[in-house]
């Protein structure tokens, strides 16, 4: 099994599980690594730690039902395993620039902080 190879088990178990909640212990295990060695070889290949990558994917996953949706704001952060509205708001505004409730009035946001889900292909790529 080669290093790109974990990678991928690792990023196929993280997203079939966004909604779930994991460690990157679990995120380890997927890959077959030991924590340390998975931690280094993902933060070396992919710029990100398992847990940046992890909470960036939820954020950029619960964009859509902010955007498009009239769903409350605690309800969508519940979904993604934030525990409260408040911690949800704070991340989202530390990644996206504004609160869920202020992109939803404008509809607006930087779409290059986005990050969509990566496959075989990027992760191969980068």
């Amino acid at each position: 099994m080669t290093q790109t190879d974990a990678l991928v088990r690792a990023v196929e178990f993280i997203e079939a599980n966004l909604r779930q909640k994991i460690s990157v212990g679990d995120m380890a295990d997927a890959a077959g690594y030991s924590l340390y060695h998975f931690c280094r070889s993902f933060s070396q290949i992919l710029h990100l730690s398992p847990y940046e990558y992890l909470m960036r994917r939820r954020l950029s996953e619960a964009l859509n039902p902010v955007l498009n949706s009239d769903r409350k704001i605690i309800d969508i952060a519940m979904n993604y395993q934030f525990q409260t509205a408040e911690g949800f708001s704070r991340a989202f505004k530390r990644l996206f620039g504004a609160n869920p409730s202020e992109i939803r009035k404008s509809d607006e946001y930087p779409k290059h902080r986005h990050l969509p889900a990566l496959n075989r292909g990027l992760i191969e790529h980068i």
